[in-house]
């Protein structure tokens, strides 16, 4: 087992698995570990949590292993196709690029840099599977009969489900919110000009989180990694010069160059935000609620609604639907919201998302479906899923106890 004192900090980086030619960090586990945490909602770490992160790693290991084994490749121009899907993607998620990069507080450059490694180890991990596997896992009726007889009383039960069209409307910065931002800035630009520590007053102002623990640290940057005013702005300094005010759609910064080599540059900024203010999202709420009264009077549809006013391009070119999604899929304003709503009635805008990128989203019930215990008739195709998955994973194990055969695998927790 495991045990917890990995997570634990202070013991410095150190190897905690050696899988064929590579490596298991504790960096690695630690990492893995958190995301897993954030992404499924988990507030304290088990020595069971730790044990499944880890063995998920080596098993990731053992799969990438035999991928090279076996010489499969993966292109660059493969991986540069599969980097662009994504964030076309993400601009139809959040409506545009600037409003990606808002949400992860990075630039498009960047968050391709980061896609990158992930794609070619998740195609390798692809390939290397289907050269096992063929190209999915088929599970029959019989299969799926049998797996629901044999676990019937121990599935879970299936949440509650609504049927949606949706619009979306997004506040916009205001005059007032830069003004407000302004006169921050400014007092933290009188800072830097009389002298004090410019890591401190990033650590202490800054509204990049990423970077200000950093002391507003944004690393080594190849020209093109930025937005164009403050790039523009960072290659004119002279390394040991901060800038004036410099302003970007992210908001009010201070640059301080400290090297410029050719088309690199190493920097520091600091960052004041426009701050969301009530009446800007009193707008759009207002705006939401004019054009229900609208739909509700017969002058226009919620269909022709969504596509001439929703600021979700993937939904409104769809007319505004988005299928089916249980109440695990919904925060808990949205199923407020919902809840007391009968098929064909139009919600209240709802705020969803976080304080550095939210909208206001208003829904149409187009159907719902109460909790239920999963039956055959009824629920088929969800049986089928589970069936599938339980096939995958028990041929998988298999698979990579084999591996284990093979190629060289040793723990050193």
């Amino acid at each position: 087992m495991v045990s917890l004192n990995v997570f634990s900090q202070g013991e410095g980086d150190k190897i905690i698995a050696i899988v064929g030619n590579d490596v298991v960090l504790q960096s690695d586990l630690n990492f893995s570990l958190y995301s897993y945490m954030q992404q499924n909602n988990i507030q304290q770490i088990s020595n069971e949590l730790v044990q499944q992160v880890f063995q998920n790693l080596v098993s990731e290991k053992l799969m990438l292993a035999k991928a090279e084994q076996d010489s499969i490749f993966v292109s660059a121009d493969e991986v540069n196709k599969q980097v662009e899907g994504r964030i076309r993607d993400m601009v139809a998620q959040f409506g545009s690029e600037k409003n990606v990069e808002e949400a992860y507080g990075l630039t498009i450059p960047k968050i391709k840099n980061l896609l990158k490694d992930q794609s070619e180890k998740n195609m390798k991990l692809t390939r290397v599977k289907q050269a096992k596997f063929g190209y999915g896992i088929v599970v029959t009726k019989p299969e799926v009969t049998k797996f629901y007889n044999d676990y019937k009383d121990s599935l879970p039960m299936v949440p509650e489900t609504y049927e949606l069209s949706q619009i979306i409307r997004i506040p916009k910065i205001t005059e007032d919110a830069k003004f407000i931002a302004k006169e921050k800035i400014d007092k933290i630009l009188d800072s830097v000009k009389a002298g004090m520590d410019f890591s401190e007053l990033a650590k202490k102002y800054s509204d990049d989180s990423l970077s200000a623990i950093q002391g507003g640290a944004l690393g080594k940057s190849k020209k093109g990694s930025f937005v164009k005013e403050f790039e523009d702005a960072a290659f004119l300094l002279k390394p040991g010069e901060s800038s004036g005010v410099v302003e970007t759609e992210f908001g009010y910064h201070i640059i301080k160059l400290n090297d410029k080599t050719g088309d690199f540059i190493t920097a520091q900024h600091i960052l004041v935000k426009f701050p969301r203010l009530e009446a800007a999202d009193f707008t759009e709420i207002n705006f939401l609620k004019d054009l229900r009264e609208k739909i509700k009077s017969g002058q226009l549809t919620f269909n022709q609604a969504a596509v001439e006013y929703s600021q979700d391009p993937k939904s409104a070119s769809d007319s505004g639907y988005i299928g089916k999604l249980s109440v695990n899929n919904l925060d808990q304003l949205e199923i407020a919201a919902l809840t007391p709503l009968s098929i064909g009635e139009i919600s209240d805008p709802v705020k969803v998302g976080d304080e550095r990128y939210y909208g206001y989203y208003m829904y149409l019930v187009k159907n719902k479906y109460p909790e239920h215990a999963a039956t055959l008739e009824g629920d088929y195709m969800l049986l089928e899923q589970y069936a599938q998955k339980f096939k995958e994973q028990k041929l998988l194990g298999e698979w990579l106890e084999e591996l284990k055969k093979t190629i060289y695998l040793e723990i050193k927790l």
